[in-house]
């Protein structure tokens, strides 16, 4: 008599650490936050595309907006992390890559920046606003180290760079809504950003001298 035919079996989940299943959901959400707005994706839908239950989402961040908070926070700091040329490299090479990068990083994260922007300055949302003003830090700091070699840390340098931040927030807003292209707004952050730091800082340091 023939045996029966054996039960088939799918493939079973791999068991990952807690961390590890974390950085997968939130994986899956940076791939739908970059597809469309943030308040449209459900938790449901992330659950679904980490492979996960969605009470799991739920037991790491608490819902939507706890999901959406972590994915801007890691993205921050990729954005401060990407601008990996410093002194070691020609001045010229050095902000075209960092611009680069920014841009690219900016580009893949597309929905989740432009709701962090949309939200930067609303003082209620206590959360989105610490997160926004910790990134602009981040991003004076990152500045200073990439350029020390051209530039003090000196109140003078950091008024400057905090305004050029939000020079680049809203070329790079625009850039993302299709109202300039991506080579406008490389071009127009490059010219900036090399003359801030030749020559801007070193004018506004030697007027407070």
């Amino acid at each position: 008599m023939r045996d029966p035919d054996p039960v088939p079996v799918g493939p079973r989940r791999r068991r990952l650490a807690p961390d590890e299943r974390r950085q997968e959901i939130l994986a899956a959400a940076r791939e739908l936050f970059s597809q469309r707005p943030y308040r449209t994706v459900s938790t449901a839908e992330i659950a679904e595309a980490a492979g996960v239950a969605r009470s799991l989402v739920h037991h790491y961040f608490g819902g939507i907006r706890g999901v959406f908070l972590a994915v801007a926070a890691e993205g921050a700091a990729t954005l401060a992390s990407a601008r990996t040329a410093g002194p070691d490299v020609p001045f010229e090479q050095r902000t075209a890559h960092n611009i680069a990068a920014s841009l690219d990083v900016i580009a893949e994260n597309r929905e989740t920046w432009l709701a962090v922007v949309a939200h930067r300055l609303d003082p209620i949302d206590a959360d989105i606003h610490a997160l926004v003003l910790a990134a602009k830090e981040a991003s004076v700091e990152r500045t200073l180290q990439a350029n020390r070699d051209r530039i003090d840390d000196t109140p003078a340098a950091r008024f400057a760079l905090r305004c050029f931040g939000e020079f680049t927030t809203e070329a790079t807003r625009m850039w993302l809504l299709g109202e300039r292209t991506r080579e406008e707004t490389e071009a127009l952050l490059l010219t900036a950003g090399r003359n801030l730091i030749t020559q801007t800082i070193p004018a506004l340091t030697g007027a407070r001298s």
